[in-house]
């Protein structure tokens, strides 16, 4: 009878399975921001991804204005969040040109969530991103009176 060990393997470190892409929030000052937030929040969560909040801030903002900017899209990303659990986030206010700035901020996501261009205002943000953004684009209406209760 032999009296050795049999030969084991030693055991591989468990990995951790990838993060998900994010989902982000493109929110622009247009009267989109709650709509956009929760929708980017719920595809988050059913997604198991974190949702990135980005607010394309209007180059020239005085620093009261950003500022400002900041607590709005820290706001709306809080109404968003509401109700759903654990969903990992971030917030940014990034300066410049909201097409570009929300399409570079969207590299690497699997979903960016914008406002529908309203005809009446000439912005084509909207556009801009499902035309150049490297991921999926999702556009959302205008918030509703009843949206933009707190």
């Amino acid at each position: 009878m032999s009296t050795e060990a049999p030969n084991r393997q030693p055991a591989s470190p468990r990995r951790r399975a990838p993060d998900p892409p994010d989902v982000v929030a493109g929110l622009v000052d247009d009267g989109t921001a709650y709509a956009v937030a929760r929708a980017a929040a719920r595809h988050a969560a059913h997604r198991g991804s974190r949702v990135k909040f980005v607010q394309a801030a209007a180059p020239g903002l005085s620093r009261e204005e950003r500022d400002d900017l900041d607590r709005a899209t820290f706001r709306s990303a809080l109404r968003a969040l509401k109700g759903l659990q654990r969903v990992p986030c971030t917030f940014e206010v990034v300066d410049g040109d909201a097409g570009p700035a929300l399409v570079e901020h969207s590299v690497g996501a699997s979903l960016l969530v914008v406002g529908r261009d309203a005809a009446e205002d000439g912005r084509d943000v909207a556009r801009h991103c499902q035309d150049h953004a490297r991921c999926d684009v999702l556009t959302v209406a205008t918030d509703s009176p009843a949206s933009t209760s707190p």
